[in-house]
């Protein structure tokens, strides 16, 4: 069930579920404070056990990148924190001795194993007033509450603007964050100006919260008994119209759990709405309204109703037309057994030119049967059972 859920829960919530993340889980993030070392200005936040186990993170202004720490609370308040897992190798990396001030701070000294010293100072951050104006976001916004140690990794900083493309008569260029290597396109040309500046506004925000999924996976790695992460992600455009934009957004990931995976998050966007569109907007094959995935992970009541839907209607006639449309490739093999119903019942979908694709959800065993190239339904059988939704 998990790995058919997965395809519904966005990528940030999926890995989490992996639990490959539980240094976020497990603890509780109580302040952010902005500073330095030696010269040079940091962020940084620390979390603290009731076993009084301390783990945090810090970053150079200049690198915007993650350094893992972990160490203990000390008698007087104050902490001892070895960088990135140093504490299991022999203590022979850099550590920090810090003690609280009266100004609700720190003050103390950055060591490493060849007798370098550095000051550093903490002080609580606060809410930066100044912005470049050119990527903030409301999600964005939100950081600032909800996780101001991001927000501070983002504020001001870069995007790079890439070469110009065209797709389907319409202009993009990519946008990419230099330090993950995280790129997103924007609409340039084909589209109303309004239009443009509210869908790029929604591609931005999509950008950023990918980056902010990075950062979040090297930190895990970082804590890990592995002590690595990798997170690669391809974005690919697959079909522009007057009304709908969509693109894959496929993740390979190893955030320092038991194995890597991967998964693809695509964005299918009403243009008109910005909203991004669930499959029952597009195809429904129920009587009544459409019932839906509630994605928020909030208590759903309609959730039964839903996997009743998508298991006894929606995946049967799935296969069915399948089927009939590609009987080579649904016949059972001993590699992937594409006629099994159950596999599409939570399956990875988005637009292209010559229909809507389908990716089933294999066990775990079998996940390199996911992704086939071929799984293309024709709009003909979706405007058949077109939802509210209407693909021009």
């Amino acid at each position: 069930m998990f790995m058919r859920l997965f395809k519904l829960i966005p990528l940030a919530g999926a890995i989490w579920l992996l639990g490959i993340w539980p240094a976020q889980a497990e603890y509780d993030v109580s302040q952010t404070y902005t500073g330095q070392i030696g010269t040079l200005p940091i962020v940084a936040e620390f979390s603290v056990a009731e076993s009084g186990e301390v783990t945090g993170r810090y970053f150079y202004h200049r690198y915007r990148k993650d350094i893992a720490l972990t160490g203990s609370q000390l008698g007087d308040g104050g902490f001892k924190l070895y960088e990135n897992k140093s504490i299991e190798s022999n203590k022979n990396g850099p550590w920090i001795k810090l003690m609280p001030t009266t100004e609700k701070g720190f003050t103390g000294q950055w060591n490493d194993a060849k007798g370098k010293t550095l000051k550093v100072t903490l002080t609580i951050a606060a809410v930066p007033q100044e912005n470049n104006g050119n990527h903030e976001t409301p999600y964005l916004q939100t950081l600032i509450k909800e996780n101001l140690y991001d927000y501070l990794r983002l504020h001001n900083a870069p995007l790079n603007m890439e070469n110009e493309q065209q797709f389907m008569g319409y202009g993009f260029r990519w946008l990419k964050e230099p330090v993950s290597g995280i790129r997103m396109f924007e609409l340039t040309s084909g589209y109303p100006q309004d239009v443009m500046i509210r869908v790029n506004l929604l591609l931005k925000e999509r950008l950023w919260r990918e980056v902010v999924d990075y950062h979040s996976c090297m930190f895990g790695g970082l804590l890990s008994s592995a002590g690595q992460a990798d997170f690669t992600q391809t974005v690919k455009p697959t079909y522009f119209s007057s009304s709908v934009i969509s693109a894959s957004v496929f993740t390979e990931f190893y955030c320092g759990g038991a194995h890597p995976d991967f998964a693809d998050s695509p964005i299918n966007m009403d243009v008109k709405t910005g909203n991004q569109l669930a499959l029952e907007d597009v195809l429904w094959l129920g009587k009544g309204e459409p019932v839906y995935y509630n994605q928020q992970g909030n208590d759903d009541t309609g959730f039964e109703e839903f996997s009743a839907y998508r298991s006894h209607v929606f995946a049967p006639w799935l296969v069915a037309k399948l089927k009939a449309l590609y009987p080579k490739q649904m016949k059972a093999s001993d590699e992937c057994d594409y006629s099994t119903v159950e596999y599409w019942e939570f399956v990875n979908w988005h637009f292209t030119e010559k229909g809507l694709y389908f990716s089933p959800s294999f066990p775990r065993v079998a996940r390199s049967c996911e992704y086939p190239t071929w799984s293309i339904l024709p709009y003909r059988d979706i405007k058949a059972h077109a939802g509210h939704f209407k693909t021009q």
